[in-house]
């Protein structure tokens, strides 16, 4: 059976260790042994993800982890619901890890999305000061405003359509006032793009909350900031060494190597990329264990050569930033096996969670898109979604066989959607 190690080297963890106090006593620990043991690898990657949340070093564990930064990402999520209640703290300090990071990691804005799904929003102390509920125990070192602020901005920035409707921002009003400028300033700039403002009423918007000395500092603020983030940007593109998991025929249970097996249950390596698992539902969980045996015979019967995890590779790297992907090639060579592993691998076995669609000549694009239909009352119709508008809607995967066969006007509806990132019937 083959295994996917990562070998992490010593030199970051060394860095980090005499960067922080708090964790160069532990991360020494393991530094001077020559064997870590599945404990001591996951004290690591624990030690790891608890200092992601620190803003201090966020960007610098982003830059030197980047193959397991979505492991840590949900190792800090794991934290934040133990035990059934939210930890508002570590909660916080998530938040703002995830938008320090949001711009130059593919992974943290899909994370990011299904984390803020079912979780309260970056601002959610507002509402709970405004309670007359039980108060909420922070941290020594609580998050300040202006850093939470900052952060719903920077996701605003990311995915203006999301955010402006999943969270409530009326509570952030208030915040104009604030006697903290930089507050002040996040707070306008949120409500600015929350209100759809054009860049006339934003100005005019901006003159009444600010002087024309702290509008100058603030916009030379932005463009500093924006600088760094394209150097950051480079950065990460230009630390290849610590980028791809490889494959082993034996474990390696060495100092600095990682192995698949260590990863949350959250996510799964494949081919030298980390994707997020589709969590089974409390009624699979029970078939799962049934059929566990089975699916590793399906793994195992899936030989990994050289040619197919250079694929298999290229199509998760696709699927981590979220693109659609074509796969061209003669009949039979293997496409849609790929496709099937790789769900498979993520947890996404059978439909809804993968749809598969055979096109042809004969293929309807309101079969794809949607179409109103008539029901049992006289002159009443209803909306009926087809198979891409539910897979789009609801965030399954969805196959699509012999897309050359298509008729141009079902090609079109699919370059529409690509392309716009909405659906025209």
């Amino acid at each position: 059976m083959e295994h996917l190690s990562l070998e992490v080297a010593a030199a970051p963890l060394r860095l980090i260790a005499t960067k922080n106090e708090k964790s160069r006593s532990e991360l020494g620990r393991f530094l001077a042994k020559q064997v870590w043991t599945p404990q001591d690898r996951q004290c690591i990657l624990n030690t790891l993800a608890q200092l992601l949340l620190d803003k201090d070093y966020t960007i610098l564990i982003g830059r030197q982890f980047r193959p397991i930064l979505l492991d840590l990402l949900e190792r800090n999520a794991e934290a934040i619901k133990a035990g059934g209640q939210v930890n508002h703290d570590l909660h916080e300090r998530l938040c703002v890890s995830m938008s320090k990071l949001i711009g130059s990691h593919p992974d943290v804005l899909p994370f990011a999305l299904r984390y803020f799904k079912d979780t309260s929003p970056v601002f959610q102390r507002l509402f709970l000061e405004s309670s007359d509920a039980n108060p909420v125990r922070y941290g020594r070192r609580r998050m300040k405003l202006r850093d939470l602020m900052e952060a719903a901005y920077k996701f605003l920035q990311q995915e203006q359509s999301v955010f402006r409707e999943l969270w409530d921002w009326s509570v952030c009003v208030p915040l104009l006032r604030s006697h903290d400028t930089l507050v002040r300033w996040y707070t306008a700039h949120c409500l600015a793009v929350v209100t759809c403002m054009n860049e006339e009423h934003k100005l005019s918007f901006l003159k009444k909350i600010f002087n024309s000395e702290e509008l100058i500092h603030f916009r030379l603020r932005l463009l500093e900031e924006a600088q760094l983030q394209d150097l950051e940007k480079a950065l990460v593109l230009a630390n290849p060494e610590a980028s791809l998991w490889r494959k082993e025929k034996e474990l390696q249970y060495l100092q600095g190597h990682l192995v698949s097996a260590d990863l949350s249950s959250r996510v799964t390596a494949v081919c030298g990329v980390v994707l997020p698992g589709q969590p089974p539902t409390p009624g699979e969980q029970a078939s799962n264990r049934s059929s566990s045996h089975e699916q590793e015979l399906v793994f195992s019967s899936y030989v990994l050569v050289e040619s197919v995890c250079k694929n298999l590779q290229t199509l998760a790297m696709a699927v981590a930033s979220q693109n659609a992907v074509l796969l061209e090639g003669p009949i039979g060579c293997g496409k849609t096996s790929l496709v099937e592993h790789l769900a498979a691998m993520t947890g996404r076995r059978k439909p809804p969670e993968l749809l598969k669609v055979q096109l042809g000549d004969q293929t309807d694009s309101k079969m794809l898109l949607g179409m109103y239909r008539c029901t049992d009352v006289p002159g009443e119709f209803v909306w009926q979604p087809g198979t891409l508008t539910q897979a789009a809607t609801k965030g399954h995967w969805i196959l699509l066989e012999d897309i050359d066969y298509a008729p141009l006007d079902v090609v079109c509806g699919f370059a529409n959607f690509l392309s716009l990132k909405s659906i025209f019937c």
